[in-house]
């Protein structure tokens, strides 16, 4: 992994629990439900609630570390390209330098378009947008409030006859409120005060019902009522206006332009989705493109970014839908609150860089659960995700149990071992890397006595104690099985000991081996070359 979670979640805030109020007949806010906020298995068992200016500054400070910078100084007008060679430079595009006020011309392999809803990419591509749905309207603020509510520090819906509240806890201390604007709402307020009171103003307390901050003020009371809400402070606010909008297709037709985040897909801030969504795709694709631009994949390999993608941003518009419609439901309505828990975004791929053979929790598209082992080489508990770094590579695991005694541990230790093995076909640069998961005693056993090619990998060997991970994943430690995850994270592959070739076979699908790549391809990295973004 690039190492910045450290940095980011020390600018965040945790968020483990939620709740949910409704009003009962008798006047009562009653809570109805408390839970964990974080059901799925993973690393870090709560939300992380994080400002995207935190992370995209610590994304930048990484990129600078690594001699790179993002220029923003550069705007996309148009672009043209044309079908030919790979070798040649197929897009050109055309853009205004700002700084200088001059037109350039820039010629690439690839435009990305991470440009937002309104995609000056999108738009050049011809690549059409359907609708999901009628447009909301929603308020969004981070403030800070004297408040009594019980459960500010939890993610909260509130819910009776004077509207909807989401509350919960924001950086700096602050409360994240998020309330629908009903037309009837929004007639209420003049025209001209729809904007954000001046952070100047001395008491919150003497807001206008006129403005939209004063509004939401008398709101909150009323639904929070008898507990006291009053606004001390406003970090910022914005009215957010969601219409579920999904591109029809995530690239053009000669891939060569692509759609990133807002510009193929855009949702409520409900899900809390939308900047991971974004994520995910760029991860998606990146992985992809870095392998096909070193000449070490085939190009057909990016066709399955539109394949997986576009499901899970569907899937993510449907279950914004689900909670548009729960949180607008009257009070005391029947309501499936644990949809909020429904979509696990990134957590399951439709099958096309994966190959499907067996179920869960082990099933190809998922990510590969987290794991405690012990590392052999030093004594260490160590996290399985946290041991696969982010480095391009696909991780072949062998989870062996007890079976490293055996002939079909032998027979796949040969196998792994010889040319035909991906280990070797796919080590110049290298693919494709080895971990060795067991639960034999490592104190009774030394890495030397492993068989080739495990001595080479001696770093990557792990005592399961107990067989525990092995029972978590769904792996008899009697039989063992492969697994092939991939440079994202998401497992690829799951086969028996004896089917090291089954994994070959799913490799060659879309990688190149060391005989046919050209590593002296020439691929100029710089001012006006590479790839647009």
């Amino acid at each position: 992994m690039l190492g910045l979670l450290s940095t980011i979640a020390a600018r965040g805030v945790r968020v483990r629990e939620n709740t949910v109020y409704t009003r009962e007949s008798t006047g009562k806010l009653l809570r109805e439900s408390i839970g964990l906020d974080t059901l799925s298995p993973t690393c870090l068992p709560y939300s992380l609630v994080v400002a995207q200016g935190v992370v995209a500054d610590t994304l930048e400070d990484n990129l600078r570390g690594r001699s790179h910078a993002v220029d923003y100084n550069f705007e996309l007008l148009d672009y043209v390209w044309e079908s030919g060679n790979f070798s040649l430079w197929p897009v050109q595009a055309f853009l205004k330098n700002h700084s200088t006020g001059t037109m350039e011309s820039w010629h690439a392999y690839y435009i990305l378009g991470c440009d937002g809803e309104a995609s000056t990419v999108r738009q050049g591509a011809f690549i059409g947008l359907e609708d999901h749905g009628v447009e909301n309207v929603w308020a969004i603020a981070d403030l800070s409030a004297d408040t009594t509510f019980p459960d500010i520090k939890r993610r909260s819906v509130v819910k009776s006859v004077h509207g909807t509240c989401i509350l919960g806890p924001s950086t700096e201390d602050m409360v994240r409120v998020i309330t629908p604007l009903t037309p009837d709402f929004l007639g209420s307020i003049d025209s001209h005060e729809y904007s954000m009171c001046s952070t100047d103003l001395k008491d919150y307390r003497l807001l206008p019902p006129t403005t939209l901050l004063g509004s939401l003020q008398s709101r909150f009371r009323a639904v929070l009522s008898p507990w006291v809400f009053n606004i001390e402070g406003v970090s910022w606010m914005a009215r957010y206006y969601n219409t579920k909008r999904l591109a029809i297709h995530f690239s053009d037709s000669a891939q060569r332009v692509f759609l990133i985040g807002d510009a193929c897909h855009t949702h409520s801030p409900l899900t809390n989705q939308n900047m991971n969504t974004g994520m995910m795709d760029a991860h998606n694709l990146s992985w992809k493109l870095a392998l096909v631009l070193r000449g070490l994949a085939s190009p057909s390999l990016l066709a399955t970014y539109e394949i997986e993608r576009r499901p899970l941003a569907q899937q993510l518009i449907s279950f914004d839908a689900k909670v548009d419609e729960i949180i607008c439901l009257p009070p005391n309505s029947p309501a499936v609150y644990e949809g909020f828990h429904d979509f696990e975004d990134g957590t399951i791929l439709p099958a096309a860089a994966v190959s499907n053979t067996l179920q869960e929790p082990l099933k190809p598209g998922k990510r590969l659960l987290p794991v405690t082992l012990t590392r052999h080489i030093d004594g260490n508990e160590v996290n399985m995700l946290d041991e696969m770094q982010s480095d391009g590579c696909f991780h072949l695991l062998v989870f062996a149990g007890e079976t490293l005694a055996s002939r079909v541990f032998a027979s796949l230790s040969m196998y792994l071992a010889s040319p035909d093995s991906p280990l070797t076909v796919f080590s110049s640069p290298q693919l494709v890397d080895l971990y060795l998961i067991h639960t034999c005693n490592h104190f009774a056993g030394s890495l030397p006595d492993l068989p080739e090619p495990f001595p080479r990998w001696s770093h990557r060997v792990y005592e399961d104690s107990g067989g525990k991970a092995h029972a978590s994943i769904g792996v008899n430690p009697k039989f063992g099985a492969l697994v092939l995850v991939r440079p994202d994270g998401h497992v690829a592959v799951v086969t028996y000991p004896d089917d090291g070739r089954g994994i070959m076979e799913f490799l060659r699908k879309f990688l190149l081996s060391s005989s046919a790549v050209d590593l002296d391809r020439n691929i100029p990295s710089g001012h006006g070359e590479g790839m647009i973004t």
